[in-house]
C-alpha cells in the first residue's frame, strides 16, 4: 500500500474532539490556548509523513506528503522519509551536514545552495561586464540597482530618506543605497 493511501483510525482521541494543531510532526489536541476543559494529548504519527484529520467517524491518521499525493503544494509542512530530500542532488536530510535552506518544493541542501549561488554570481558579473555596467548606471533609479553586477535588489525594508547600507543577494557586494522622495502637489477646487 502507498503511502498516499494509508488511513489508520486513532482510538486515543474521541470523534466529538475538534481541537488540533501540529507542531513538526506532532499532533496535539485542546492544547492550553483552547481552554475547552479537555485534557491536551499529544501524539506522533505511526508513519512520518502522516497527519491526524477528522471525518465523520473518527480521526485517522492520513498522508500529508505534498510528493505522495502528487498536489504540487508549495512549502510543504507534511513530508514522508523518502521525500525528505535536497530537490537539487537528492541527499537525504539525515545526511546533510550543514541546516538547509528552505525552497517552495521542499528543501536545498547548502551544497547545491552555495553552487547554484555561485554559478547566479558568475553568469550576473559576466553580463554586467558585456554591458559595461557601472555605478553610472544606478543613478536615480525607481528600483535598487547593484553598482557591480546590474542585479535588482529588494526595497522592501527600506522607507525612510537618507543612506542605507545593503549586500546584493547575487554578488555579495555590500553598497550604500540612497533614498530619495520627491513632492508632488495637486491643487484643485474645493466643491461647494
Amino acid at each position: 500500500m502507498e503511502l498516499k493511501d494509508v488511513k489508520i483510525f486513532i482510538p486515543e482521541i474521541p470523534k466529538e474532539w475538534t481541537q488540533r494543531m501540529r507542531s513538526g510532526n506532532t499532533n496535539i489536541w485542546n492544547d492550553r490556548f483552547c481552554e475547552n476543559g479537555l485534557p491536551e494529548i499529544r501524539l506522533e504519527p505511526p508513519i512520518r509523513g502522516l497527519y491526524a484529520e477528522r471525518f465523520e467517524d473518527g480521526w485517522f491518521w492520513v498522508c500529508g506528503c505534498s510528493k505522495c499525493l502528487k498536489n504540487n503544494e508549495k512549502y510543504p509542512y507534511i513530508v514522508c522519509e523518502e521525500h525528505d530530500r535536497c530537490i537539487t542532488c537528492g541527499t537525504h536530510r539525515k545526511d546533510l551536514t550543514e541546516i538547509p535552506w528552505g525552497h517552495p518544493d521542499g528543501f536545498q541542501c547548502k551544497p547545491c545552495a552555495d553552487r547554484e549561488h555561485k554559478e547566479r554570481k558568475e553568469e550576473a558579473l559576466r553580463k554586467a561586464k558585456e554591458k559595461s555596467h557601472s555605478e553610472d548606471d544606478c543613478w536615480r533609479q525607481s528600483e535598487i540597482i547593484c553598482p557591480v553586477c546590474a542585479s535588482e535588489c529588494s526595497s522592501d525594508d527600506m522607507y525612510e530618506s537618507g543612506e542605507h547600507e545593503m549586500t546584493c543577494y547575487v554578488c555579495d557586494t555590500e553598497f550604500i543605497v540612497e533614498v530619495e522622495y520627491d513632492v508632488n502637489y495637486t491643487s484643485k477646487l474645493k466643491e461647494t
